[in-house]
């Protein structure tokens, strides 16, 4: 069974409103960033996991899900000012912070510049600059996640089916993803559905990813981290968002990094509860001393 959020609202921050939402009331406090196009609700299976002794919150970045969407601001930088200032709403004593994907770049980011905010930093799937330098030569399951953008589905079942044809997610599909992706869209008069997220923040994100410069930050990250790899590949072999090469660079950069690869999880199944290794190995690391 699902925990249910004991707790979901929008939080007015500086010049932006996120949606946050949190499972669990006690123990030590977990914040979680997701990924580029995504939403608060892909980390509903770690909740569930953690929230009996943890305070899991986790909010939807701004022009994402049910967070405001500015005409621009989009940045790893901006996001990372968004992050401070949601802690500080929050009133979270620094709390544990978890990212995935482009949430691991804000979360590296954050721990770089903002190092009194938190006590202990989890990188999954991401970390390093990434193997492509333009939108045209990311991979191809990336190029996919941002081609549902801006455009409708003549309705939610066959949006849905779309998803399931992607062999990465369909072959692994279960009620974390049907929960994740009922956040994502907006069901229009028509029965239409189309993506919360904002396309145009995307494209703004993208023309702004040099200023992530994830190894400038690795060397001024102070708090324990724990870097967890999706091994497995999407559609082509080497197709990963993480290398091994580069996930040694990241430890090697990071002064306490512990590593974890998980080489029959790729970067979506890695969160979705299709094995419970990645939340177990996140759990341990909280334990830790």
């Amino acid at each position: 069974m699902l925990t249910q959020p004991v707790r979901e609202e929008k939080i007015a921050l500086d010049g932006v409103s996120l949606h946050c939402v949190q499972w669990g009331q006690q123990g030590t406090p977990v914040i979680c960033i997701h990924g580029l196009t995504a939403n608060a609700f892909c980390f509903q299976a770690f909740a569930d996991y953690l929230a009996p002794s943890h305070r899991v919150c986790a909010y939807d970045l701004r022009g994402r899900g049910d967070s405001e969407k500015p005409a621009q601001g989009y940045s790893v930088p901006i996001h990372a000012a968004d992050l401070a200032q949601l802690i500080d709403a929050l009133q979270l004593e620094r709390p544990v912070i978890i990212g995935h994907s482009l949430g691991a770049l804000i979360a590296l980011y954050f721990a770089a510049h903002y190092p009194e905010k938190l006590s202990k930093l989890v990188l999954i799937d991401a970390g390093a600059p990434y193997a492509w330098k333009t939108p045209e030569e990311a991979p191809d399951w990336l190029k996919n996640a941002v081609s549902r953008l801006g455009s409708s589905t003549p309705s939610y079942e066959e949006y849905i089916a779309h998803m399931k044809a992607a062999s990465y997610l369909g072959s692994y599909w279960n009620e974390y993803m049907d929960l994740y992706f009922t956040h994502d869209v907006i069901q229009q008069a028509d029965r239409s559905v189309i993506s919360k997220v904002s396309l145009p923040g995307i494209i703004e994100e993208s023309m702004n990813t040099h200023l992530a410069r994830p190894d400038e930050q690795w060397g001024h990250v102070q708090t324990p981290t724990l870097l967890l790899r999706a091994g497995q590949k999407l559609l082509y072999e080497n197709d990963q968002i993480l290398s091994e090469r580069a996930a040694h660079s990241i430890c090697q950069g990071i002064a306490s990094c512990q590593y974890s690869d998980f080489p029959n999880l790729n970067h979506y199944t890695i969160i979705f509860g299709v094995d419970p290794g990645p939340v177990e190995a996140i759990a341990s690391f909280i334990q830790q001393n």
